[in-house]
């Protein structure tokens, strides 16, 4: 379900959980919702806000324009609404979250605060995203998928990132993926993308979220 706010995909069964799916500078483009679908089908609601209200940026200096432009609504309440707008209506409470480079880098704003309007998050993936901070708020377990080439994400701040985490005594996985650079799992972006990559985070990504939001009754996924 497509709306000028965001996109939300159903699972067949009863929800184990929500997923918030945060884009990356592109926008909410068919990779995201992609990932909304195929999270659905393994039993979870997925919930992808659209911040950019429907636009989609082609190049970079698009991308900067969509991502700086002034805004009605913060981002992070924009996107609190359409988490708590579904955990709401079909009243699940366990929350997760998958964020992709930019939206990577909103998942961590979220999974270190302690504002009380933002609710618990259990499990966070990280696709090629770092942010330092204070994590001793946080209840979240972490995960990252990170590029062997990057030009976005420091080797440095990335090791400054998993040592903040893990002295906070949260659980942090991080894998790196060889011969990969920034956005190897998204398929729209030719110049980058690596099938054997991407496919390798997704199988880590489900048996992540499967391993911090259990479920009694294990859905079907395909």
């Amino acid at each position: 379900m497509k709306t000028r706010t965001g996109y939300t995909a159903l699972p067949t069964a009863p929800a184990r959980a929500v997923i918030l799916v945060l884009h990356p500078w592109w926008g909410l483009t068919p990779v995201i919702t992609g990932v909304c679908d195929d999270l659905a089908d393994l039993g979870y609601i997925a919930v992808a806000p659209d911040l950019y209200y429907g636009e989609i940026a082609e190049t970079p200096d698009q991308a900067t324009e969509l991502r700086s432009r002034r805004r009605p609504t913060p981002m992070w309440r924009h996107i609190l609404a359409e988490v708590e707008q579904a955990r709401s209506k079909f009243a699940v409470e366990p929350l997760g979250q998958i964020g992709f480079s930019m939206g990577g880098h909103w998942a961590l704003w979220l999974a270190k605060q302690s504002r009380p309007e933002i609710p618990p998050i259990s499990a966070t993936t990280i696709f090629y995203a770092t942010r330092a901070g204070d994590f001793s708020a946080s209840r979240s377990a972490f995960q990252f998928h990170l590029a062997e080439a990057d030009p976005f994400v420091n080797p440095r701040a990335a090791a400054r990132q998993e040592r903040q985490l893990r002295r906070a005594g949260l659980e942090v996985e991080v894998h790196r993926y060889a011969d990969t650079g920034h956005w190897f799992f998204e398929w729209d972006r030719p110049d980058a993308f690596d099938p054997s990559a991407a496919t390798l985070a997704w199988e880590r990504t489900t048996k992540f979220l499967e391993r911090h939001l259990p479920s009694a009754t294990k859905p079907g996924g395909r």
